[in-house]
């Protein structure tokens, strides 16, 4: 029999008070950055072969070190100026995390990091799949793996994990004793991760025999950084980079398995869904939707929901509860992409 879940909900005022937090699945070092004054709100639950994690700062972070050999790591990360091992992370996308990779953060400003670990039993499963079907991702060789997971995916693993640090906060606030709802919402946790990980096919093979086209999207992708929160044009890029659209699409293609203007409205939509979970309690849709630049609010509405598999309110509503008061409310078509329970 399991022993009851080690977790907790706390937060911090200085960057000293949070290193002295120690972490099941990985080594690290925490320094501060900037002048900044530190503020943060962690919650944690270890439980089996899971460990989940939900950490809300402000203030600059920086931090370094690495997951241990005998676990893997699935994590959100997201905010303005974040950087994971040297490359810009500004919006909330998956990352799988292999055991025994190093890694770096930079964190300036105001960020989110969210995590599902597993080790153990769940591990032993992901390899036994790895053997019996080597056309799929090994996950467990060290390394970064950013393979394209469904939107939709995304946000389920976001709802299982922020239900299970919503028992750790309630335990923490009311003085509860939840340990069985803990134990069941981990679980539940790590289970989906696993399942997500043991079904993914990992990237085709492609036809990229030079770097040229590569760099052309890495090149890309950088213009597209310089403008967050706004539509960018792809003529517009082809004249920066003095390529042809044709040309660019291929190298899109072949990369990314996306075109770029696809690429470019689902960067932004995810910016949108990172806001609407960090705060969708305080802003409506309308004005998250606006402040990444779609102005047609119907249009969103119905891009966000093709994307997530769900509206932007009923993912609010979801994670949130009820909101403010939304134009968004009046505007989305009745029934799209709606999530039934």
């Amino acid at each position: 029999m399991l022993e009851a879940p080690n977790w907790y909900a706390r937060k911090y005022n200085s960057v000293v008070a949070r290193t002295r937090e120690s972490d099941p699945d990985a080594e690290f070092h925490i320094q501060q950055i900037g002048a900044q004054r530190h503020a943060s709100r962690l919650a944690t639950i270890d439980y089996g072969d899971a460990f989940v994690l939900d950490l809300q700062d402000k203030g600059g972070i920086a931090m370094s070190g690495a997951i241990n050999d005998n676990a893997l790591t699935a994590v959100f990360l997201w905010g303005e100026g974040t950087t994971f091992n040297g490359q810009r992370s500004e919006v909330p996308r998956l990352r799988v995390i292999g055991p025994g990779t190093e890694f770096n953060l930079e964190m300036p400003g105001s960020y989110r990091l969210m995590r599902i670990g597993l080790r153990g039993s769940a591990l032993d499963s992901l390899r036994t799949t790895s053997a019996s079907q080597l056309d799929r991702l090994n996950w467990l060789m060290p390394g970064v793996h950013e393979q394209r997971f469904a939107p939709a995916t995304e946000l389920e693993l976001q709802r299982k994990l922020l239900r299970t640090v919503g028992y750790a906060e309630a335990a923490a606030r009311r003085n509860y004793d939840l340990s069985a709802g803990l134990a069941v919402a981990a679980s539940e946790a790590g289970a989906a991760l696993a399942q997500v990980l043991s079904r993914t096919e990992g990237p085709p093979a492609r036809s990229l025999g030079s770097g040229d086209r590569r760099d052309i999207v890495d090149a890309t992708l950088a213009i597209l950084e310089t403008k967050p929160h706004g539509p960018v044009s792809v003529s517009a890029v082809c004249g920066i980079l003095g390529v042809g659209e044709r040309t660019l699409e291929r190298a899109f293609q072949e990369r990314l398995g996306v075109n770029p203007r696809a690429y470019e409205r689902e960067r932004r939509l995810r910016a949108a869904h990172g806001l609407i979970l960090t705060e969708g309690d305080r802003l409506s849709i309308t004005d998250i939707a606006m402040s990444f630049s779609f102005w047609h609010l119907g249009r969103f509405a119905g891009a966000y929901s093709a994307l997530f598999g769900c509206s932007p309110s009923e993912t609010r509503r979801r994670i949130w509860g009820h909101g403010p008061q939304d134009l968004m409310d009046v505007v989305e078509p009745a029934g799209v992409g709606r999530i039934r329970t």
